[in-house]
Formats: C-alpha cells, structure tokens, sequence
C-alpha cells in the first residue's frame, strides 16, 4: 500500500514541482539576460505551456485527436474578455451586445471563472457528442466533431459583430478595466495547477482505465472499463486548464479576434505535443520549449536578405517549419522525443528494485463459494444472409471447466462474442446466476462477472505488465467487492511474470503475453473466466504448462472456466465437461471421455466415423 502511494502520488508529485522550479528558474534566467522582446517571449512560452498541458490531459490519456480545444479556447478568451473590459470601454466597442454584456463589470478573476465554467458546460456538451459518436483512439468522429466546433467558434467570433467586434478589430483594453497582468506570478501559479493536475491525473483511477482505453478499446470494455466515462472526465479537466490559459493569453496580449484563436494556434499547439511526447507532461513541456525555440529561430531568418531566397525566407517559413517538425515526428518518431517518460520515473527504480516478492496467497475455498451458473439458451446469430449460429447454447457452473470445441467456422467465438455482449443475437438468452445479461453492454457485463480472452490476444501495449493488471484491478474494487481478490503482485507471480512486472506488454514473448492476457482476466474477479483459444501458437510444451495456468489461476479467484482451443490434448486434460459445435449448432456435450468416442463429432470435427 504504501509503494502503491509513492508509486501514484508521492513520486508525481514531487516530480511536478520539479518540473515547475525548472521551468520557472530557466525563464527567470533568460528573461533577466534578454531585452523587452524576451520577456515577452518567455511570457507567451508559459502561457502556451499552459494550454499545451491542458490539450495533453485529453489527447494523451485517451488516444482521441481533438482539433478542438483551441476552439474552447476561443470561447474562454471572449467570455474574459467580454466580463473583464470596464463597461465604459465596452460601451465604445461593443454598445449593442445582447443580454446587457455591455454594462457589466467583473475583476480578472471573476472573469476567469465565468470563462472556464462557462467554456465546461460548452465541452460537457460536445462529450455527450463524442460520446454518443463512439469516438475513440483512432477514430474519424472525434477529429471531425472537434474540427467542425474549431470552425463555428471561429465563425461565430467573425460574424457576430456586436458581440465580438468581428474579425477586423476584435475586442482590444488598455487597461483591462483597473487590473493588468503585472509580473508573471498569475501565470506561474496556473501553470504550476496545470503541470500537476496534467502528472496528477495520469495516475489517478480516471486516467490509468483512460490509458487502457487509449491502447485498446475493446479490451478495455471486456474489463469493464467504460472509455465514455474516461474520456468525458478528460474533456473537462483539460478544458478546465485550456480556457484558463486561454484567458491568460487574452489578458497578456491586451485584445482578441478571431484569429487569435483559429488553425495557426491550433497546428502551434498539436506540434508542441506532438514534438515532445503527447502520452508525457515533461513531454509535452519539451515539446513548447523546442517548437518556441524554433519557431523565432525562423521568424529571425524571415529577416535575412539572401538573393534568390526571399520566397522561402519570407513567406511562411515558420509554417513550414511547424508542418515539417510534425510530419517528421508523426513518421519518424510517432511517440515524440520522450514517449510516455516522466521526470519522476527515476525515482521509482530505486523502489523497484527493493520490492520485495509477493507472498503467495491462499487458494480460494471453493466449498464456501456460493455456486454461480452460466447458462446461455437458444442463441441464433446471422450475419447478413450467413447463419453463425442456430440455437446454440451452454451452462457452466463455478469451478467448473467447460469446453467448447468444433471445426473452424462453427460459431465458437461467436458465441462468446454474444456472452460477453459483443455481438448482438437475433434471439436467445445470457443469464448469470439468474441474471439476464442479453442486451447489456459489454463493460456491464464484465462488472457483472464474465471476463474474456481473445483469439488474438489484445493487452494495452504501452502499459507495462503490473499496469495492465492493475488497471482492470480499479474496476473490480468498485464492482467485484464480494470475490476474492488477490494482490496485484500475486497475479503476476502466479502467471510467472513478477521478474517482468515492469516491462511493456508489447516487449513481452508469445509465451508471456498470453500468461499475462489471463492473468489480466483473472484481475477482474470475474465468476467465470472465459478463454479463447489460450494456447493458440503455443507449442506442446507451452500448452501443457498452459493446462496448470488456467487451472491453479482458476482456484485462486474461485472462478469457472469456460474455453475455446483447437488443440484436443489442452481441452481432453482441462475440461470437465465439453460442448462441441458445428455449423452453428450444439451436436453433443459430454465428458471428454464421452465426446471422443462420438461418431457425430468424430464426423463433424475429427473427420471420421469409425
């Protein structure tokens, strides 16, 4: 517990205000050896900063690309601006604003707060959009929805003249009402909110099941994580420090129009990201250093006289610049300079090496395990004119391991893409101790008890081996409170990968992975695990070994086994009882003693009848 409390908290936290000093002290530093210039250079870099982590939390815990968060920016910085100018002044600029925006009179930091709430409810809405699009990591709807918002926005602060002026002047003040921006310590105390919210919530419980959900989607939802939820409390915490950056800038620079807020700031942004690491707060930091840097290194070349050059030098240069230094990187170095490293991370080597081993726990008394069936009933699936399946079904009792077995295209992953309520019967029933499951999504149907493999096994790749256990473990605390449990580390010692515990699931062999897909399973606390084709690519050796995985992984979470596998000898050493499919119809259940010497499934699946 308390390793888990350095690992989440301490650790991040520290690693936060680091950060900060750093970045704070290395301002302070060039602002004090430069000219006006670069102190207001040093200025734009932080604000940036702040909404750069701001866009971060979003994209880099879910995987979904928004082009929209300059956009909520956008209405963050008008609604300041329209609440902070004194009313005398808006009176000259903008004297027909509707809902008398024109007389009323707030502080900067009123005015703050009226723009970040008022910008939430806005992305709140556009959630409930994405949400309902089933946007995700790698879909078109997520960067269609939020391209189309950064465009009315724009649009709306252009043409709606007496509330924003337009695009020709915008709103402007001089001073901002009585208040201006002086010095920098408003800017370094949203910044250092920022740096540690953005840390911070990468490793609370909404950012670690947003991280599976950003590495896959699917497998996430068989876990019981539902990537909705996730990526709606992404949305508004980023939002939150977007539209209060967003209102800094606006503060800073003195005025707002349109373009302020539109595709330039918006690709600035994304390339900041980007370049330093989208899935790292330091990244992403890293990012906002090395794009600023460049982007006045060109715009100092722009001013440079070279014959025959000019066209390049003058004319968009720090576009291209911008343009090249994300296209490189997104075909070069996809995951930025610093991938998913934080600053805090070398201070938890020291604790990784110390860990000490887990202890075994005790195997589940099964005998005290209130008995819990599976039944599925009279399940039909069509697949346009195809039938799958024809009245299939099966029941399967706790500590029970149940087969199911047939010829390639039976309807066998079918039938357990129909339980755990990936695909949708045309008739039939999924019942859990008496509890209807059919017509439930998948993600309430994991918290309900069924925890599922796949074929092609599916683990979050970027997450290291103790991370993809961990997180299905946040689910099963909230939802599987009356199973048995067993630590993290006896998890991962029972599926013989404590020495990997800290290794990527992409690094991990074969072997490994699949030990650690069912080990990920077994984490749920589910009643039934249920396995599909887990041995598959596995030598005999391997599926030997694999036979007293399932079983021992089994009994330490008092859980039934329901499982798919086209090797007889892994089903024949395993299963208690076997179902056998074909052409989508049960043809014989039995023992496998029994289902050996049956000549139908000795015609439909071994391909002879003696």
């Amino acid at each position: 517990m308390q390793a888990d409390r350095v690992r989440h908290a301490v650790a991040p936290a520290l690693g936060s205000g680091l950060l900060f000093l750093f970045l704070v002290a290395g301002s302070l530093l060039y602002a004090a050896t430069g000219d006006a210039a670069a102190n207001s250079l040093v200025t734009q870099m932080l604000i940036n900063a702040v909404v750069v982590l701001g866009i971060q939390i979003y994209i880099g815990n879910t995987g979904v690309l928004s082009f929209g968060h300059i956009g909520f920016g956008a209405i963050a910085g008008y609604a300041f601006a329209i609440c902070a100018i004194s009313p005398e002044r808006k009176l000259r600029q903008i004297p027909n604003a509707p809902f008398g925006l024109a007389e009323v009179d707030f502080t900067p930091l009123q005015s703050g707060l009226i723009a970040v709430t008022l910008t939430v409810i806005v992305a709140f809405l556009i959630g409930l959009a994405l949400s309902r699009s089933g946007a995700r990591s790698g879909a078109v709807a997520a960067v269609v929805i939020t391209l189309a918002l950064l465009f009315v926005v724009h649009e709306v602060a252009r043409n709606w003249i007496d509330l924003t002026r337009g695009g020709k002047t915008g709103l402007s003040f001089s001073p901002l009402g009585n208040a201006t921006l002086q010095g920098k310590l408003p800017i370094y105390l949203i910044l250092l909110g920022a740096i540690g919210l953005a840390r911070l919530f990468k490793e609370t419980r909404a950012g670690r099941l947003a991280q599976a959900a950003r590495e896959d989607d699917l497998a996430a939802r068989v876990m019981g994580i539902d990537p909705a939820v996730q990526q709606m409390i992404a949305l508004l915490l980023s939002v939150v420090v977007v539209s209060a950056g967003s209102a800094l800038r606006v503060f800073e620079l003195g005025s707002i129009n349109p373009r302020l807020f539109f595709f330039d700031y918006t690709l600035l942004t994304l390339t900041m990201l980007i370049v330093g690491g989208r899935n790292s707060v330091v990244g992403a930091l890293t990012g906002v250093l090395i794009i600023t840097v460049g982007s006045e290194l060109t715009r100092n070349l722009s001013e440079v006289d070279i014959q025959g050059m000019n066209w390049l030098l003058r004319d968009g240069l720090t576009d291209i610049f911008l343009g090249g230094a994300m296209l490189g990187f997104m075909i070069l170095r996809p995951a930025g300079l610093l991938g998913d490293w934080e600053l805090d991370h070398w201070s938890l080597r020291r604790l990784r090496r110390t860990e000490p081993p887990p202890v075994p726990p005790p195997s589940a008394d099964g005998d005290k395990t209130p008995t819990t069936v599976l039944k599925v009933t009279n399940v039909t699936v069509h697949f346009g004119g195809y039938q799958a399946l024809a009245d299939a079904g099966l029941e399967a009792a706790s500590g029970e391991i149940v087969g199911l077995i047939g010829p390639n295209g039976a309807g066998k992953t079918t039938l357990l893409n129909v339980i755990t309520g990936l695909v949708e019967s045309d008739n039939g029933q999924t019942a859990l101790g008496g509890v209807i499951l059919t017509g439930v999504s998948p993600h309430v149907i994991a918290r309900s008890g069924l925890a599922r493999t796949f074929q092609n096994f599916r683990l979050f790749s970027a997450l290291s081996v103790r991370e993809n256990i961990g997180v299905v473990r946040l689910v099963a605390k909230h939802f599987r409170r009356d199973r048995p449990l067993p630590p993290v580390g006896a998890l991962m010692a029972q599926a013989g990968l404590w020495e990997q515990r800290d290794r990527r699931a992409s690094e991990l062999d074969y072997g490994n992975a699949r030990r650690l897909e069912l080990a990920r399973a077994a984490a749920a606390g589910p009643d039934f695990l249920l396995l599909d084709e887990p041995t598959s690519g596995m030598s005999d050796s391997e599926s030997r070994a694999m036979i007293d995985q399932v079983r021992s992984m089994a009994k330490l979470i008092s859980a039934g086994v329901v499982v798919i596998d086209h090797d007889l000898n892994f089903i024949t050493g395993i299963c208690d009882r076997v179902y056998v499919l074909d052409q989508g119809r049960v043809i014989a259940v039995g023992t496998p003693a029994e289902i050996a010497a049956n000549p139908a499934v000795q015609t439909a699946y071994l391909g002879t009848a003696e």
